[in-house]
């Protein structure tokens, strides 16, 4: 028989019991509940393309400068408007530029593959309070940057004026939109391009959004130092011996590796060079892609092409003996420009430049019509180094990807210093080598003062005799 005491110890457990599981219950059912977040969702379209000129500016300067005209239109012939943006990874970034009305910064960003032709579709989830009941004002940046190896190269940045995120991003997510420079100057994301269009076999009208970032060229050798025509007798042969290769570094690392035989299907349409620059027999190569070498770090920071160590690009040609053997006849390592600015707020420049013989100048080597002086009063020159473009409080200033570090120094200038970068002039050495067939032309083409406002494709050159 129990107690009264027993009784007591058994009912008090048992309500202890029953209050641990109750407690335990009641947390699972009707604990607090997380408060859903409902975005504004933004759907950015864009058909991109590289940097070729417009199908306005063509039309405008074939009379003023036909030669450019042709270069350029040139490219346009031959290459799909989507051949460098194809199936490539593109990141739409979107950051307050100045002080924001609710005084916090804004980062947007988005990132998606290109299909087949170029197109693109970012979505972007934008928190309400951005666009609703007041919408954020602040100048903003806009950047478009490719992944390539686990690196952001910029292709396209912009820095509007003071407007609404509403409207900025109403613009961006309409075809046709445009974008406000801080001069106040429109700047239309869409136009017309000529490019070859595989379905027909011949050029058509695109509607696109250009990339100042990525350029498309050819190449062109003749003999001497004058870049005259080859000689008749040896021309075929000519046209089976020589090899271009194209090789692209940054930061020291070997980013872009091309190589090309002559192009028959340029030499036809051009009758190998006379129809853009009144003289035959030239050997044509290409047509090659390059990415300009602007670095978007993790922590926000873009990097003027100038200030990275051990940035640039190695072309070459070579003679191919019957054996397969690969002689350099010609080698020319070039430095890429610095930055300039399209009504203060479009950024471009990172271009490969090297000497053209046959304009006896240092030129560089990109298809972007700004760099025309019809643009020469609306383009200045960027001196610092490092830029902010958005902050990233988990990276550290240095860290690109891994364990890959980039350490920016300019004579004491480094990353996040505003310091004019110190340029020097061009340096051209001419060697002959050991054999008597060929002469050996090293060239190394380093930053230039100023802004060149000059566009054209190389005409490289070698004296390359026969025995």
């Amino acid at each position: 028989m129990m107690t009264n005491k027993w009784i007591i110890l058994i009912l008090s457990l048992t309500i202890i019991l029953i209050l641990i599981s109750l407690s335990t219950y009641a947390g699972i059912i009707y604990g607090p509940a997380p408060t859903p977040v409902v975005y504004t969702t933004y759907v950015i379209t864009m058909n991109l393309t590289d940097s070729r000129p417009t199908v306005q500016f063509l039309s405008g300067i074939s009379s003023e400068y036909p030669l450019t005209y042709h270069e350029d239109l040139l490219i346009e012939n031959v290459t799909p408007v989507w051949t460098a943006t194809a199936g490539r990874e593109f990141t739409l970034y979107i950051a307050n530029a100045s002080e924001t009305t609710i005084q916090q910064e804004v980062l947007l960003n988005a990132t998606a593959n290109a299909n087949a032709t170029g197109g693109v579709t970012w979505i972007l989830k934008v928190p309400p309070y951005l666009v609703s009941p007041q919408p954020v004002y602040a100048n903003w940046y806009i950047v478009i940057t490719e992944d390539i190896n686990g690196i952001n190269y910029v292709v396209f940045a912009f820095e509007t004026g003071n407007e609404s995120l509403t409207q900025l991003l109403t613009e961006l997510s309409s075809v046709g939109g445009y974008l406000t420079a801080l001069n106040g100057e429109p700047y239309y994301l869409w136009n017309y391009y000529y490019g070859y269009n595989p379905a027909t076999n011949s050029v058509s009208e695109y509607y696109e959004v250009g990339l100042p970032g990525i350029s498309v060229f050819t190449m062109w050798v003749g003999q001497g130092t004058n870049a005259s025509s080859w000689p008749s007798s040896a021309f075929p042969e000519i046209l089976q011996i020589l090899k271009f290769s194209f090789n692209e570094y940054v930061n020291s690392s070997l980013i872009s590796q091309l190589s090309f035989i002559p192009n028959a299907t340029i030499g036809e349409l051009t009758n190998y060079g006379y129809t853009i620059y009144q003289r035959s027999r030239l050997v044509p190569f290409g047509p090659a892609v390059y990415i300009s070498p602007i670095l978007l770090l993790p922590n926000g920071t873009l990097i003027n092409p100038t200030c990275l160590p051990n940035t640039y690009y190695l072309l070459q040609v070579d003679y191919v003996t019957q054996s397969g053997y690969a002689i350099p006849v010609y080698e020319t390592k070039n430095y890429p420009t610095g930055l300039y600015l399209l009504n203060e707020s479009l950024f471009f420049g990172g271009y490969l430049q090297t000497y053209d013989f046959f304009n006896e100048s240092v030129i560089p080597i990109t298809p972007e019509q700004y760099l025309m002086p019809l643009y020469q009063a609306q383009v200045s020159e960027i001196s610092w180094c490092s830029l902010q473009i958005f902050n990233s409080v988990n990276a550290g200033i240095n860290n690109v990807t891994g364990n890959e570090m980039v350490k920016v120094n300019v004579g004491n200038a480094t990353i996040g210093d505003e310091k004019t970068i110190n340029n020097t002039t061009m340096i051209i050495n001419t060697t002959t080598s050991g054999k008597t067939s060929m002469q050996y032309v090293s060239t190394s083409i380093n930053k230039t003062t100023g802004p060149m406002f000059m566009i054209n494709k190389i005409i490289m050159e070698l004296r390359l005799r026969l025995g």
